[in-house]
């Protein structure tokens, strides 16, 4: 076959090609529209399916709700639904793993040490035991109770251990360490002291005095002294009746009260102070009569040769002046002279005289 008939033979083929799928496509087409029916033709039916149900359901719930009128005519009953509690949400705590802690001996005992004095101090510091309720003094002559109480500072109800102080030995004395020593230093009547806690409530003071020997003139009045020649107090000189005994004839340097007098006859005052020692041991001995010869001594006075002149009181009140020569046999002198005195030895005595006591024989002379 040539060409040309090639050439119409394909173009033959081809038109068949283009008929056939004219024909064709028709159908697709009206094959979908059918389908599209068919699916309209369901989905109403549906529809009708669902609106009979909910017909049907309408109608139902309007004969309950007419079921429920007719039962309403009777009297309806109020329930309160109490609202259920919220459930509790639990919070747990991240656990954590803590090391473990051995304690060896010594740290278990100084736990227990340490527990241990927490527990004696919050004690001490709220039980009424530690409270003043007592005080008790004793030693004390010449300063009275109350003197000594405004001078250590207690008050009642006031907590014991407030005072405690001073030194080691103090704290664990429970004494008033401190106060002691500030009561010593302002008040030279107090040669010592000693303030210390009693439980329970109680404060015991035991207190040393000074005694007062003598008294001496001073430009402004005169001095009281003891026999170490500390000034005790100082007095003016309206209190001249009441001041005795005095020691006469002392030249002073400087006179301060609770410090050593400065006398520039320092022996004189020394041999004052043995007689004057001298009258209170024989008072201490004897026996027998209420005469006190040291209360009834006037003055002690030493001249510049050596005689000692001693001014006595005797128990009728006659002024006896007794001359002694030095203080070697002093205390047997005085003894002697206590004794005489209560053996009415100067009864008879009817002025104010003079007893010489210098030689072997002792002599009395009436003014």
């Amino acid at each position: 076959m040539d060409d040309n008939e090639l050439d119409k033979l394909f173009g033959d083929l081809e038109d068949d090609a283009k008929e056939d799928a004219e024909v064709t496509e028709p159908d697709k087409d009206s094959a979908s529209s059918d389908d599209k029916e068919d699916i309209k033709e369901k989905d109403s039916k549906e529809a009708g399916t669902e609106e009979e149900e909910s017909q049907q359901e309408t109608s139902a719930e309007g004969e309950k709700e007419e079921e429920k009128a007719e039962v309403s005519d009777e009297p309806k009953k109020v329930i309160k639904k109490t609202p259920k509690p919220a459930p509790k949400k639990e919070f747990k705590l991240p656990e954590i793993d803590l090391p473990e802690i051995h304690l060896s001996s010594p740290a278990i005992l100084a736990i227990s040490l340490a527990s241990l004095i927490i527990l004696i101090v919050c004690l001490v510091a709220f039980l009424p035991a530690f409270r003043l309720r007592n005080v008790k003094i004793e030693g004390n002559v010449v300063l009275s109770d109350e003197e000594i109480l405004a001078m250590t500072g207690l008050e009642y109800d006031k907590h014991l251990m407030s005072g405690v102080s001073g030194n080691l030995w103090d704290l664990i004395c429970l004494n008033y360490g401190n106060t002691e020593r500030k009561i010593k230093e302002t008040n030279p009547y107090v040669e010592d002291i000693t303030i210390s806690i009693r439980i329970p409530s109680t404060v015991y003071i035991k207190v040393k005095e000074r005694s007062k020997i003598a008294y001496i003139k001073t430009p402004d009045g005169y001095a009281a002294l003891d026999r170490n020649g500390l000034v005790l107090e100082l007095e003016s000189s309206d209190n001249a009746p009441h001041v005795r005994p005095l020691i006469c004839g002392m030249q002073l340097d400087s006179i301060n009260l609770g410090s050593v007098v400065s006398i520039k006859n320092k022996n004189d005052y020394n041999k004052a102070i043995i007689v004057l020692g001298a009258i209170l041991a024989a008072d201490n001995a004897s026996v027998s009569g209420d005469y006190n010869m040291f209360d009834h001594t006037e003055e002690v006075r030493i001249l510049p040769s050596g005689y000692i002149f001693l001014t006595i009181y005797s128990p009728s009140g006659n002024l006896i002046q007794i001359k002694l020569s030095d203080t070697e046999d002093i205390n047997d002198d005085m003894a002697w002279l206590l004794y005489a005195i209560n053996a009415n030895a100067f009864d008879k005595v009817t002025g104010d005289g003079a007893l010489d006591m210098t030689g072997d024989e002792y002599i009395y002379d009436e003014y």
